[in-house]
């Protein structure tokens, strides 16, 4: 049971002919068409830091008239895949077992996806960072908070000064007390939210290195981050729920913390016992 709209499908085959803005462009007209529906081209464009004519261009080069005709094809496809979706779950004899099918499926190619998009390099990035760390703060809003808190806790377990602020105003404040010998992991499926914008603009007054989990390699949150490992989830913003985004986040998580744990085992060992003797 595929939900993917053909015109998304269309525009990921031709990615690898892109570049530059170009590339931009045809990756946010796929990862957030709702945004192509709401806005003005004008507003779309500034969206993808670039001017009006570009994405006109663009858009005929992906074989629309125009950026009009574009959100036509969009806003036609995008209800189809919601009627599909109902009128499959509403079909008496085979509904439950084309529902636990859907979500094998796209678990199965979530977790396939994102191990396959990891490489070994980013990912000792991203344990180095860890590791040099004097203080770390993990934030996550929404359904990223979830993977947020795991990770927290996660890293306590294995001997990391970790803290996860579950208050936006707080996260700011604490990001603020924060230097370049600290390090904040940021989580965020679109790594656009003003959530996370937020907490980038205060990361970069106080000079804190930033390890980023997202969905996407050209958003705010990838392009401010000194290291981006990245998950695979195949979802848009007019979703059900956030179920393959997240399944996308633990794993990137239990994979980074198993690795971290494996490795020095007696490094672990001895922060955990160093933490140990600080709190009793």
């Amino acid at each position: 049971m595929e939900f993917t709209p053909k015109f998304q499908l269309e525009i990921r085959q031709r990615l690898s002919e892109l570049s530059g803005n170009n590339r931009v462009i045809a990756e946010r007209i796929v990862n957030f068409p709702e945004e192509v529906l709401q806005a003005k081209v004008s507003e779309f464009a500034a969206l993808c830091h670039c001017d009006s004519a570009q994405v006109v261009r663009l858009c005929q080069k992906l074989g629309y008239d125009g950026f009009t005709s574009l959100k036509n094809r969009i806003a036609a496809e995008l209800i189809d895949p919601k009627r599909t979706l109902h009128r499959q779950i509403a079909e008496p004899a085979t509904s439950f077992e084309q529902v636990k099918q859907s979500f094998a499926l796209n678990f199965t190619r979530t977790i396939n996806d994102t191990l396959a998009n990891l490489d070994e390099e980013t990912v000792e990035q991203a344990v180095s960072l860890i590791r040099q760390a004097r203080h770390i703060v993990v934030c996550g809003f929404g359904s990223s908070a979830l993977a947020a808190r795991d990770l927290r806790i996660k890293l306590v377990r294995i001997g990391y000064y970790a803290m996860f602020p579950d208050d936006a105003e707080y996260a700011r404040s604490l990001i603020a007390t924060l230097s370049e010998e600290d390090l904040l992991i940021l989580i965020s499926f679109s790594g656009d939210t003003t959530y996370v914008l937020d907490n980038i603009k205060v990361a970069k007054k106080s000079g804190v290195p930033i390890l980023a989990l997202t969905n996407y390699l050209h958003s705010p949150l990838a392009e401010s981050a000194a290291c981006v490992l990245p998950t695979t989830a195949d979802e848009q913003r007019l979703r059900l729920g956030a179920m393959d985004s997240t399944i996308a986040q633990f794993l990137v998580i239990d994979l980074l913390s198993s690795l971290m744990a494996v490795e020095s085992p007696r490094q672990t060992e001895q922060r955990i016992l160093q933490i140990f003797e600080t709190t009793r």
